[in-house]
């Protein structure tokens, strides 16, 4: 598949919202995977606003990224923080440069990240979160990958804010990315409950829980409720397809 193919299947499928299997989570999931397919960056993952208005981390691409989304929460401030405030992308290509994050930016470096930047989730005039993009060297972004970033974000915040093919009125909004982050919390258990029965990384046991939603053609969101709600045993989940 050349790179022009790849494009139009990532925008078919983030525009992909009334398929059964198909949740905020599933089209966010989608969004960091074609972010890092399509781009030079090496990670991503995307933080959603809560009910108070803070950001937490809903999907990533590589664990660590989640701890870089934990950090900027925790200190407010890092890429995520200004662009989810200023509803602007914000670029750092090299973090060794950078004073803007006194606290975040040596928590990415070792983590591992020399590059990160953000694009807001927004629509109109709500901003509901932020694209986090991590690359392990220097990296500045292409204007070609930054109109790229910046139309499959739109693409996808648009399919998320979607319902019954109409927009979210903007005071449903909240309560649809609250649901998300609510979705979130419940597959991390789940997913602990898999890593830890099969003694895998939780990546690995994420992997299993998708593999199984894809198979059973339902949503890892409602996998993950039935595993915690034990109408579901790990055992089944981790079991090799028949």
């Amino acid at each position: 598949m050349n790179r022009e193919q790849a494009i139009t299947e990532a925008f078919v499928s983030l525009t992909d919202t009334v398929a059964d299997d198909v949740d905020p989570l599933t089209l966010l999931r989608r969004l960091v995977d074609h972010c890092v397919h399509l781009t030079s960056m090496d990670a991503a993952g995307v933080m959603l606003a809560n009910a108070r208005g803070r950001l937490q981390s809903a999907v990533v691409t590589d664990e660590r990224v989640e701890l870089t989304e934990v950090f900027q929460a925790q200190v407010a401030e890092g890429p995520c923080i200004d662009s989810y405030n200023t509803g602007e992308p914000v670029h750092a290509a090299d973090l060794a440069d950078e004073d803007r994050w006194p606290v975040f930016t040596p928590l990415a470096r070792a983590a591992g990240f020399a590059a990160a930047h953000s694009f807001p989730l927004q629509l109109r005039s709500q901003t509901i979160g932020a694209l986090n993009l991590l690359a392990r060297t220097p990296t500045p972004l292409s204007p070609q990958d930054g109109h790229l970033l910046q139309a499959l974000v739109s693409t996808t915040t648009t399919s998320v804010l979607t319902w019954n093919r109409e927009l979210l009125r903007p005071y449903d909004i909240v309560t649809r990315t609250q649901a998300a982050l609510s979705a979130k919390s419940v597959l991390d258990i789940a997913v602990g409950m898999l890593a830890a029965t099969a003694h895998i990384t939780p990546a690995e046991g994420a992997q299993r829980l998708r593999a199984y939603a894809v198979t059973h053609h339902q949503r890892p969101t409602e996998i993950a409720e039935d595993l915690v709600r034990r109408r579901l045993t790990p055992d089944s989940v981790l079991a090799p397809p028949p």
